[in-house]
């Protein structure tokens, strides 16, 4: 399955204001040709040995590219856990069901995962001397998993961000700082801008880990409904299909090369769950070249080493809300003070119980989507009444 939001087929203009720029490059069907240092750079790297380049680090892992391939490799900053195991079981489980579900998944895209190599593998025989040796990660063989990029958003979409979002004072460092090539955008469904987050409110700005607050959303994406759906159909699929709990995922907008057949998984979640933990499946899988040039703009769905399996039923309703409530507000949530997020909640809520009950075959069983959505609003609006409580509190005594 491959449904993207994709970008024109010439190369776009900068010219113009940046927010009607982002909403016609976020909002049409189209394909975005590149001539930028990045995309020149990875195409000029194909079939050459290049090395591994970090892209970014997480709570768990680091990330590494290898320019000129479609892929990336996680690697645990701590050994000797099963997280980076699990997140590799958990995403072939995952991709099954996209696989399986064809246009029945929606619009969001899960990175093809490939392989798993452990410490002895013979993958670093080939490949160890060409990771970066540093003073708090030294170079040497570890737990790594194989996937294909999500690549970074072109050059003038992250240009008009800068331009709409960052202060002005260090706009023009955040558009020349490299590390800001590997712009990935986290959608903020369920936030809108507080604090640091707030225009002009950090004079640090960082497209690694960037957060597009519902506020935000507003003024970039005309068609956030859209992706509201995209994400209640992926959430359910998850929880019913998949029937994983969704803890700690995350969804980002990013691209890849329209010529995706260099990403390809090799064996399926079965085979590889009858192998002992922390076998290599490395030695399975092989690359293609891929045009960098032409790229397409996707909601991705990613992070998966922290879900967990659910049960179908009321237990693991309970399980899934309790996830939902703890993973980062990427989806939706109930809003009756904020009529555009309580509109979106609405589109959410209706496009996750109608797929859910779409894959529980169970006819006893296809009320649990509903119940997910009701007990999400219950614990919510039981939060606001405790907060609005705690304010009227706090005036009395004053």
């Amino acid at each position: 399955m491959e449904q993207n939001l994709e970008l024109n087929t010439t190369p776009v203009p900068e010219a113009g204001p940046p927010q009607e720029t982002l909403q016609r490059l976020l909002s049409t069907k189209s394909a975005i040709s590149t001539a930028s240092s990045f995309a020149r750079s990875r195409q000029a790297a194909i079939g050459t040995k290049t090395s591994f380049r970090e892209i970014g680090t997480g709570s768990t892992g680091k990330v590494f590219e290898k320019p000129g391939t479609p892929w990336a490799f996680k690697v645990p900053l701590v050994d000797g856990q099963t997280k980076l195991w699990n997140n590799y079981l958990m995403h072939l489980r995952i991709q099954e069901s996209f696989d399986t579900l064809g246009e029945v998944a929606g619009l969001v895209e899960v990175p093809r995962v490939s392989w798993f190599a452990n410490a002895d593998s013979s993958f670093w025989d080939e490949n160890l001397e060409l990771f970066p040796d540093q003073p708090t990660f030294p170079r040497r063989p570890r737990e790594i998993m194989c996937m294909e990029r999500v690549f970074p958003l072109p050059e003038v979409v992250r240009n008009c961000l800068i331009d709409l979002f960052c202060n002005p004072a260090i706009a023009l460092e955040a558009k020349r700082e490299p590390k800001n090539t590997d712009c990935l955008i986290r959608l903020f469904f369920g936030r809108r801008r507080y604090g640091a987050y707030r225009p002009g409110g950090s004079r640090f700005f960082s497209f690694r880990n960037f957060k597009l607050h519902l506020d935000q959303i507003e003024m970039v994406l005309n068609n956030a409904e859209m992706y509201a759906r995209g994400m209640a159909d992926a959430l359910a699929v998850l929880h019913w299909h998949t029937q994983i709990d969704a803890f700690d995922v995350e969804f980002v907008l990013g691209s890849t090369p329209l010529d995706r057949n260099g990403a390809r998984r090799m064996l399926p979640f079965r085979q590889v769950e009858e192998l002992p933990p922390g076998s290599s499946t490395y030695e399975n899988a092989t690359n293609v070249d891929q045009n960098y040039r032409k790229r397409a703009v996707s909601l991705w769905l990613i992070d998966f080493d922290a879900c967990n399996a659910i049960t179908m039923n009321d237990a693991g309703v309970r399980q899934a809300v309790d996830a939902f409530l703890k993973t980062d507000p990427f989806c939706p949530r109930p809003n009756t003070l904020d009529k555009y997020a309580g509109r979106l909640w609405d589109v959410f809520s209706e496009q996750y119980i109608a797929t859910g009950r779409r894959l529980i075959k169970k006819k006893k069983l296809q009320g649990l989507p509903a119940k997910f959505i009701e007990k999400i609003e219950q614990k919510l609006s039981d939060s606001v009444v405790q907060a609005l409580e705690v304010v009227h509190r706090i005036r009395i005594k004053r």
